[in-house]
């Protein structure tokens, strides 16, 4: 007997990659882009910091619960049609909420926008991962990586600047065209599950599909990791704009430009994952940098060091974090191939849950102190789960070897 050994190289427009790319980045844009008008919002509404800060969490709620909710759907009905809807539904609740009187009605807006930019989101992992497989995956990744760790760092910087031209309903404005410009360009992307690979299960079986894929150990430990890795993020986001304004004393530009070189550095680390042949290799790295970063961030904190070393320290994270981000998405949507939707979904869901706990936690006591505390947890969490992924990932590869040589033999 003999196989026919075939590779098919398929091309994709660039625009595919681009659109995706922002869709991915779109979700988190929402949640940060507002941040620096959240004073001016609470005295329009003439109401306290608290209930603005609610506007957040919302969004954040939103965006974990759209990804649980819509993942599993566009296994059993395609990823276009449902994107189309998503977008449909934030440009709805963004007019709604230009229309607020009420902070409560905001709120409840904030949390539809989440909601529907959740579909961007984890259709665009879902879509990338019908579109590419292998290395190509990989590299895809570190390109959606990088877009998505750099979005809630750029997002409030690009904010702030906006300020100076527009007030709050103004960002909203554009965050409004925003999302019709991606409805628009996500006309004309194909749908990437055909109909014959689609679960033909009921949906509720279908949603059972999010307990299935929690038995994977190489998802399970890749959705830890880069949960206790977004988790050390967020304390870091919550937390810097206090400490290096108000403890070092730096002027809001000069923390704006230490946000976008953090951005920057997101980026470099994402595409120095995509260089390694080995995975393994390029996962201890990240784990181990991610640990030494966060404890040389906590020393520089807690013994008062100056902003040169805390903010080598900063780089130094953002830099393994970026590695780190690439690889396990990579990693945990090509182990669960056959759910994409669900598993994208809960990977992408994971990351909100980790930030919408780790923001309060630097704010209890003193902030050096809590925020040490915070990331250090974070980093030795990331460390753990990093370093358990790669005995399933190694076990995996040595299958596929097995599987690749026996088919060779037969040739």
């Amino acid at each position: 007997m003999y196989f026919e050994m075939e590779t098919k190289t398929r091309k994709i427009s660039p625009f595919v990659p681009i659109t995706l790319g922002t869709l991915s980045a779109f979700g988190p844009f929402v949640t940060d882009f507002y941040l620096p008008v959240m004073p001016e919002m609470a005295e329009y509404f003439s109401t306290s910091t608290a209930l603005v800060s609610a506007s957040l969490t919302m969004s954040m709620i939103g965006l974990a619960l759209g990804q649980i909710l819509i993942g599993p759907l566009t296994d059993k009905y395609g990823r276009k049609g449902i994107l189309l809807g998503s977008l449909v539904l934030f440009i709805v609740s963004t007019v709604l909420l230009l229309c607020s009187k009420d902070i409560h009605f905001l709120n409840l807006m904030r949390l539809f926008q989440g909601f529907g930019g959740a579909g961007g989101i984890v259709i665009a992992k879902s879509m990338a991962t019908d579109l590419y497989t292998g290395e190509d995956l990989v590299k895809f990744m570190a390109l959606l990586g990088a877009i998505g760790g750099v979005a809630p760092v750029a997002a409030p910087v690009l904010g702030g600047v906006m300020t100076y031209i527009t007030n709050w309903k103004g960002l909203f404005a554009i965050l409004l065209a925003l999302g019709i410009v991606l409805l628009l360009c996500s006309f004309f992307l194909k749908e990437t599950l055909q109909p014959e690979l689609r679960d033909k299960r009921p949906v509720m079986r279908v949603y059972a599909n999010l307990f299935k894929v929690l038995k994977n150990p190489v998802f399970v430990t890749s959705t830890l990791s880069i949960m206790f890795g977004m988790f050390t993020f967020f304390a870091y986001i919550a937390s810097s704009s206090f400490i290096i304004e108000e403890s070092y004393g730096l002027s809001p530009l000069v923390y704006s430009i230490c946000l976008g070189i953090n951005a920057i550095v997101i980026s470099v680390g994402c595409a120095v994952s995509a260089k390694f042949k080995d995975l393994t290799r390029c996962l201890k790295l990240a784990g181990i940098g991610v640990f030494v970063a966060v404890v040389l961030i906590a020393a520089a904190l807690l013994t008062k060091q100056g902003i040169v070393l805390l903010m080598c320290a900063y780089l130094l994270f953002m830099l393994f974090y970026g590695m780190l981000q690439a690889i396990t998405n990579a990693t945990a949507l090509d182990s669960e191939r056959e759910n994409a939707g669900a598993a994208s979904a809960i990977f992408g869901a994971a990351g909100f849950v980790a930030g919408a706990v780790a923001s309060p936690l630097v704010g209890l006591g003193e902030l050096h102190f809590s925020t040490s505390m915070t990331m250090l947890a974070g980093g030795i969490l990331c460390m753990v789960f990093t370093f358990a992924m790669i005995p399933a990932l190694r076990k995996i590869s040595h299958e596929k070897n097995r599987t690749k040589n026996f088919a060779n033999e037969k040739c």
